[in-house]
């Protein structure tokens, strides 16, 4: 995994960030996959030793890309647990003693066992807040790990039925429901026309191309529902 330089800073400002915002979410997917977001919480009050700084309907609007601002708190709390996890594993008598956490209770001694950090280029360097503030404003890239298509395979066949149940079950029309999506889209307007499109069946997905968009269904999904649906528990719905 790599930290890159962005080549935005021809674009206007509220598109640099709106880049940023998006790219985040996908970063903090990747910090989640392991954790749930009660635990993300835990880890928060240990990793900073004090209660509050980051609490789930946070973690939520951030990985929903529904937070406009990142309060400096959750951007504090989000480094130091990528940082104290990191240390706690790989240098528990230096720099972690240095950190200051609160105790490490079994409880999040078993949290930290699933719990895998971001690194910088050196690959010893644990990612830290200002890390995460850049990448939310627009100036630097995580490189992601490629998605295993596998899953998606089937979900290309599956996510148009899975919707029009969906607007069934919500009492709206086909036409109303495409509205909807268009609506709480946040990814770019080709994204959303694509996938409406899909939706319409007049265009199609590959896997790869469903697998990239996937963060945005899964948005558009539990928007819909009035509730918090990871990207895994989407596949698993719409592949049921």
């Amino acid at each position: 995994m790599s930290l890159s330089p962005l080549q935005n800073f021809g674009l206007g400002g509220d598109d640099r960030r709106e880049t940023g915002r998006q790219h985040f979410t996908q970063v903090l997917t990747l910090l989640l996959k392991d954790v749930s977001h009660p635990e993300m919480a835990l880890l928060a009050d240990w990793a900073c030793n004090e209660s509050g700084n980051l609490h789930t309907s946070q973690i939520s609007h951030l990985r929903n890309a529904k937070m406009r601002m990142l309060g400096v708190k959750s951007l504090d709390a989000l480094g130091r647990i990528n940082q104290a996890a990191h240390y706690y594993k790989a240098d528990r008598r230096g720099a972690f003693a240095e950190i200051c956490t609160a105790a490490t209770t079994a409880r999040i001694e078993e949290i930290l066992e699933r719990f895998v950090p971001l690194m910088q280029d050196d690959e010893v360097t644990p990612m830290n807040s200002g890390d995460l503030m850049m990448i939310y404003l627009g100036y630097l890239r995580y490189e992601l790990p490629e998605n295993d298509t596998e899953p998606y395979e089937a979900a290309v066949e599956n996510v148009p039925q899975w919707f029009a149940d969906l607007f069934e079950e919500k009492g709206v029309s086909f036409r109303d429901g495409l509205k909807l999506v268009q609506s709480k889209w946040t990814g770019s307007s080709d994204e959303c026309s694509k996938f409406c499109s899909v939706l319409a069946g007049i265009d199609s997905y590959k896997a790869d191309e469903l697998a990239n968009v996937w963060l945005r269904v899964s948005q558009v999904a539990s928007a819909i529902l009035d509730e918090d649906v990871s990207e895994q528990e989407l596949l698993e719905l719409v592949n049921s």
